[in-house]
């Protein structure tokens, strides 16, 4: 097997050139991190020296399959974004710093007050910045300057620094990183690397568990897209499933699953199998080598450079993307599924220890996206007629903290609130612990902030709770639903529980009956706690026999069914403003759409002329968890 560090350009690309499109080629060039000229001289067919020099990021670490590849740090970075703001005297250059502390948005900032020319309309954004560095006519004066450079590529993410150039002082922020491509196990399948067995035209993608994963999958279909495949669910060249690693058996439902598509590749060679999300992050190489058809695991923080890894599929090689790894922006958006409602992540993974969960260990630490990054993504949804926006992240509450200075999510929200067009914000998931007041009050001020909170409590025992490590108590929470009342008394809420967690008694699990008749909640995703790989309650051993978990389950389920009922009567005769989503599959010649507060709602429609329409809808029937109604024209 080669060792190299990375593939020469013209060695790695030999065989795959000539058999795919130009433009294809183009975009793979593109995700291969390879600057501008060198794309456009590849293209037009010119060996310029400058080709010659370029090692293409797609080209992986080929170690030897038992040892993993070391987490990626900055010698390992190919380009980097850069936002910054030029100014002439230290003086301004620390009000900038003061000013961006405050929570002054550098992009506010930069057009403002920085003497660039060329940067400043569009906030102070730089762009990328490729190494080996090449200067051009159009380079920033302060870029030009090597040092300058140098002090890019070596100072962290996320952190706001100042520095003196030739030209003025410097206000700087490295917004987002590019690494060389690295996986913790590459192998050539197929002979000689290089000669590609077929170059797959149609994908399949099969989406498990939470919103987070259809984000995702959203991402990795635009990747697929962007090298030319369409969607074709019958006979896909390429299928891949993204799967949920929360639930007990994952693993093994995930491998039974799989069995009728393994049959499928051994009658079509060149069909590609792709498992990602959670449960390909948690078993890796194991996937690998109990189903060797798999030709490609890869974990959530790679679902962006899923075109990369595909093109070295392409060229012969299985491979697993594990690593951790910094999420670098999207360079294409996401190909959504709905044309009225869009998720946009605005931090990914969790430094929570939760004991039960899995979630830290398949989705890395926290890593927040710069609030500029966010806006300009919303902005161009708004372009493209969405109407609503999901904020996501598994700790929304945490964002910004990553960052230096510290940004946070109210200040966040604020951000975003004034981008034309979109007409309702929403979020998830909260963490009780990080919620505060002051974002509660923001809520009731900023108008197109959606009156609907999802905060989990899981129990409602503090002895559990602490076993849980939730950061929280009963108390803790109760407080929070009743600051939620007393700015918005309408608010929907919603939450999370487990029953059956180790070592939970009886009275502890009545506490959750009782905190959730306290509450009435509007509904409540119930499970019964299943253990799960690499978290320490799965390693206790006062675990609570399945027949009583079922029957705690079966009980909090009528609890909650009743709940959201008694919750769901507020609304009847009542005229609810629906944004009306799609035609609905339960009810023949309805649409359906949701209110303000997240309560979906059939009546009758023509998703034609109403896709994507605030309508108002009088409720004329109310059950547990959704309502029916008669539009008002």
């Amino acid at each position: 097997m080669r060792m190299d560090k990375s593939y020469d350009f013209n060695r790695s690309t030999k065989g795959f050139i000539t058999q795919i499109t130009w433009k294809n080629y183009l975009y793979a060039c593109k995700k291969a991190s390879i600057g501008r000229r060198c794309r456009e001289a590849f293209c037009s067919k010119q060996n310029t020296p400058l080709l010659k020099r370029i090692k293409v990021t797609m080209g992986v670490l080929a170690q030897p399959e038992n040892q993993k590849v070391p987490i990626q740090g900055t010698e390992k970075k190919v380009a980097v974004r850069i936002r910054q703001i030029l100014v002439e005297t230290e003086q301004m250059a620390d009000y900038c710093l003061n000013e961006i502390k405050k929570g002054t948005s550098m992009e506010d900032l930069a057009r403002l007050i920085s003497k660039d020319h060329s940067s400043k309309d569009k906030g102070g954004d730089l762009g990328w910045i490729f190494l080996p560095y090449e200067e051009n006519p159009t380079t920033l004066l302060a870029v030009k300057d090597r040092t300058v450079v140098e002090q890019f590529f070596v100072q962290p993410p996320r952190t706001v620094h100042k520095m003196r150039t030739t030209t003025g002082w410097l206000v700087y922020r490295v917004e987002d990183i590019q690494y060389s491509l690295q996986v913790s196990f590459l192998r050539e399948r197929f002979g000689k690397a290089g000669e590609v067995q077929g170059i797959a035209r149609t994908y399949y993608i099969e989406t498990l568990g939470c919103q987070m994963n259809k984000a995702d999958s959203e991402r990795m279909e635009s990747e697929l897209r962007g090298l030319g495949l369409r969607w074709d669910p019958i006979n896909a060249d390429v299928y891949l499933i993204n799967t949920c690693s929360i639930r007990e058996h994952a693993e093994q439902k995930l491998y039974s699953h799989l069995g009728s598509f393994i049959k499928k590749k051994r009658s079509n060679p060149r069909m590609t199998i792709i498992v990602a999300g959670c449960v390909a992050q948690q078993e890796g190489e194991k996937l690998i080598r109990r189903l060797p058809e798999v030709d490609l695991v890869v974990g959530p923080q790679y679902a962006n450079r899923l075109g990369d890894l595909l093109v070295s599929v392409w060229n012969g090689y299985q491979l697993v993307a594990t690593e951790p790894t910094h999420i670098m922006e999207d360079l294409f958006q996401p190909h959504r599924e709905s044309s009225v409602t869009a998720w946009v992540n605005i931090i990914y993974g969790c430094n929570e220890n939760c004991t039960y969960c899995v979630v830290p260990f398949v989705r890395g630490r926290e890593q927040s996206r710069s609030k500029e990054a966010i806006k300009e993504e919303i902005r161009h949804l708004a372009s493209l007629g969405y109407k609503e926006v999901v904020l996501l992240g598994q700790n929304i509450d945490a964002y910004g903290r990553d960052w230096r200075p510290r940004e946070n999510f109210t200040n966040l929200l604020y951000y975003i609130h004034d981008v034309e067009g979109i007409e309702r914000f929403r979020f998830t998931t909260s963490h009780p612990r990080y919620f505060t007041e002051r974002l509660i009050k923001a809520c009731a001020e900023l108008k197109k902030v959606c009156e609907n909170f999802h905060i989990p409590f899981q129990s409602g025992n503090n002895q559990v709770l602490k076993n849980m490590a939730r950061g929280y108590t009963a108390e803790r929470y109760l407080q929070i639903v009743e600051n939620i009342r007393k700015y918005i008394p309408d608010a929907s809420i919603t939450a999370d529980a487990i029953v059956g967690f180790p070592g939970e008694t009886e009275e502890q699990f009545e506490d959750t009956l009782r905190l959730m008749e306290r509450v009435k909640f509007d509904q409540v995703h119930t499970a019964a706690y299943s253990p799960r790989p690499n978290t320490s309650a799965a390693k206790r051993e006062d675990q609570i026999e399945e027949s009583i978990k079922l029957d705690r389950l079966r009980r909090i389920n009528r609890r909650n069914e009743l709940d959201a009922y008694l919750r769901s009567q507020r609304y009847l005769g009542r005229i609810e403003e629906v944004l009306v989503e799609k035609e609905s599959e339960k009810f023949p010649g309805q649409v359906t759409g949701r209110t303000r507060t997240n309560k979906v709602v059939y009546f009758q429609g023509n998703i034609e002329s109403q896709r994507g329409k605030l309508v108002q809808v009088m409720i004329t029937e109310a059950r547990a968890f959704c309502l029916l109604g008669k539009q008002l024209h």
